[in-house]
């Protein structure tokens, strides 16, 4: 039986949360919803165009009413995420070094390199912002290879 202990981070832990309910969200929502009001009242469009320009609108109604939490921690045993869609914990003896590429959009693609040759993608939705993570790999003494800009 595992350690109820084992899990319980420690104080100087990194940690890095995000709800899918935020701000932007409900403010881009809000507008998109308004247009397609205005375009009904105001302008009088055919109800099929503003079913069809409403479709968008449905995943993210869907994401603000569960509202999942996305999470990272990193702390003195392993690197361990949870998100809508995935979750993984490796401990931090297996890994390698983390690979940080910036894309074209300016967001990081953050990878998990094992020292078994296994790699394993932390999901965007938990990957925080650059200086924040290359600090607490830093902290805990995982090497951190950057990329910027690549094509694939």
């Amino acid at each position: 039986m595992p350690d109820p202990g084992a899990h319980l981070p420690s104080q100087d832990a990194f940690r890095f949360h995000r709800d899918a309910r935020s701000g932007s969200t409900l403010r881009v929502t809000a507008v998109w919803l308004c247009v397609l009001f205005a375009l009904w009242v105001l302008f009088d469009a055919a109800g099929w165009i503003v079913l069809l320009l409403a479709l968008p609108v449905g995943p993210a109604l869907w994401e603000l009413w569960r509202n999942p939490a996305a999470w990272l921690e990193i702390d003195d045993h392993a690197c361990r995420w949870h998100s809508a869609r995935s979750h993984a914990e490796i401990a931090l003896a297996e890994i390698d070094h983390m690979a940080l590429v910036t894309r074209w959009d300016f967001s990081i693609r953050a990878t998990i390199h094992t020292r078994l040759g296994t790699h394993h993608r932390i999901p965007p939705e938990v990957t925080p912002k650059a200086p924040a993570l290359q600090s607490a790999l830093a902290a805990h003494d995982i090497p951190v290879k950057t990329q910027h800009f690549t094509v694939l």
